[in-house]
C-alpha cells in the first residue's frame, strides 16, 4: 500500500490552517465550508494511503487535522454555516484522522531524562 506523501500532508496542514484562519483564535466560520470541501478532497486522496512515520501536519501548522474536524463537529455555530453533506463528510472522515493522530502520536520519541539531568554526586 502507498503511503501519504508529504506534500499531500501538508496540503491538510494548509487546510486545517485554513479552518482556523492560520491563526490559533478559533475556527473562523467563513471560510469553514471552504476548507471542509478541500477536506473531502484530501480524504478521498488518502484514505486508502498508509500514515507517514516521517512526516504529519503538525510539522507545518501547529494544529492536526483530527483537532479540527473535532472542533467543528463539537461546535454548533460551526455546523450551522455546513450544509448536510458537508457534516457528514466530517463525521465519515473522524475515524481516519483520529487514527492519523494517534500514529502521529505513537511516533514522537518519548522524553526521557537525560544524563544532564542527573545530578551528580560530588
Amino acid at each position: 500500500m502507498a503511503m501519504m506523501s508529504e506534500e499531500l500532508i501538508e496540503q491538510w496542514a494548509d487546510a486545517t490552517a485554513e479552518i482556523y484562519n492560520e491563526s490559533l483564535t478559533g475556527i473562523n466560520l467563513s471560510r469553514l465550508p471552504e476548507a471542509v470541501a478541500q477536506y473531502v478532497e484530501l480524504f478521498a486522496q488518502s484514505e486508502n494511503l498508509t500514515f507517514n512515520e516521517d512526516a504529519t501536519p503538525t510539522d507545518y501548522f501547529e494544529h492536526h487535522p483530527f483537532v479540527a474536524v473535532t472542533a467543528v463537529l463539537n461546535s454548533p455555530e460551526a455546523l450551522e454555516v455546513l450544509d448536510g453533506d458537508a457534516q457528514d463528510a466530517l463525521d465519515s472522515m473522524a475515524d481516519f484522522t483520529e487514527a492519523w493522530y494517534n500514529f502521529d502520536r505513537e511516533q514522537e520519541p518519548e522524553l526521557g531524562i537525560s544524563e544532564a539531568d542527573v545530578e551528580e554526586d560530588w
